[in-house]
């Protein structure tokens, strides 16, 4: 059995909410405790003397490893394929409850994922935020609420960015971020009030790198950093939590011509650049170094805050993969070289010191 207290005088017991507490510590999720028998004594709250009879604490997890203990729900979209769907069978191995998503023409696909024990719904990112409100609104209602709210669903839309219509770079960015910024919206106002949960973000190896040919899908994984990170500061303070999980390439289907689409155009100019990247990612497919079995294991745990990260303060953003690994690292030495050498240019266009 688990315990959660909050900064704001409430005290959350197996999912229950009891508000108001004299003497409970005034937003926050400030600890989270474990006991193998509560009680709770009323009456309540007339005398307020609500009483948590226990035996055999096992133990206490403070707020800097937010640890998110007990059953946990799970709402993931794209669940039919790749990351989603192992997300969704991980979820259900630890004894979690998901609620697994998919659009239209693709969620007969849950099939499996339903007799495993998950919760299917049919839901499509890009649809007006009122229709997702509406499903957010039936989703929770399905277990009472939302702990943990993924923001899976996305594509690769190929072309060099000339080429691109403006038609095919809004999808692009209107499946990978503008859909996702709408379902937190419609899910947030559901996540808000019990001051704990978490937002997840999949980021990728690419919002490091520009890769020729695949420029927008590399744009939108950019921006989800910085998106996970502004809300991250947002949520804090109500005792929520936006993570940013940025996967190199696992060997999934991502990279299958099934899973992106092509520019309706083409300049024969970007023939040599954007036609030999396209062709080293087709032939990367199958190949990818990245295990999404394990990696989806160690998120989880991530999440969760067990296994390997059990006491440890998880960070915000986090890369996987030994390839996003090097990215990173030679990216930031890059950034550290440039700056050095240019330093005195850089910072000379501020006004005089004192000034």
């Amino acid at each position: 059995m688990w315990v959660n207290a909050y900064d704001s005088g409430s005290l959350e017991v197996a999912g229950t909410i009891y508000d108001n507490l004299p003497g409970v510590c005034t937003g926050l999720r400030v600890a989270t405790f474990h006991f193998d028998r509560i009680h709770i004594q009323r009456p309540y709250p007339d005398d307020a003397s609500l009483q948590l009879l226990t035996t055999h604490p096992l133990h206490q997890t403070s707020s800097s490893t937010l640890e998110m203990s007990g059953q946990l729900v799970w709402l993931i979209t794209g669940t039919s394929a790749g990351l989603g769907r192992l997300m969704t069978l991980e979820a259900l191995k630890r004894g979690d409850k998901v609620i697994a998503t998919a659009r239209g023409r693709s969620v007969e696909k849950l099939n499996e994922l339903k007799e495993k024990g998950a919760d299917v719904l049919e839901l499509e990112v890009t649809a007006p935020l009122e229709t997702l409100h509406e499903i957010a609104k039936k989703a929770v209602a399905i277990h009472g609420r939302i702990d943990v709210l993924v923001n899976n669903a996305g594509y690769l839309a190929g072309g060099a960015l000339e080429e691109t219509t403006p038609q095919e770079t809004y999808d692009q960015f209107n499946t990978n971020i503008f859909g996702a910024l709408n379902i937190a919206r419609a899910f947030l106002p559901y996540m808000r009030p019990r001051k704990t949960g978490t937002v997840v973000w999949i980021g990728s190896i690419a919002g490091w790198e520009g890769i020729a040919s695949a420029g927008l899908y590399c744009a939108t994984k950019t921006a989800i950093r910085s998106l996970s990170m502004a809300m991250d500061n947002e949520l804090q303070p109500l005792g929520l939590r936006s993570m940013n999980f940025e996967f190199g390439y696992f060997r999934t289907t991502f990279l299958a011509p099934s899973q992106r689409t092509e520019s309706t155009t083409r300049i024969k100019d970007y023939d040599a650049a954007c036609g030999a990247a396209a062709a080293a990612l087709a032939a990367y497919d199958g190949k990818q170094p990245g295990n999404p079995v394990k990696g989806i294991e160690v998120m989880v745990d991530l999440i969760r805050g067990e296994g390997v990260a059990a006491g440890r303060t998880v960070p915000h953003t986090i890369q996987f993969g030994s390839d996003t690994l090097k990215t990173v690292k030679d990216f930031c030495a890059e950034t550290t070289s440039r700056i050095e050498e240019w330093e005195d240019v850089f910072a000379s266009t501020d006004f005089p010191k004192g000034t």
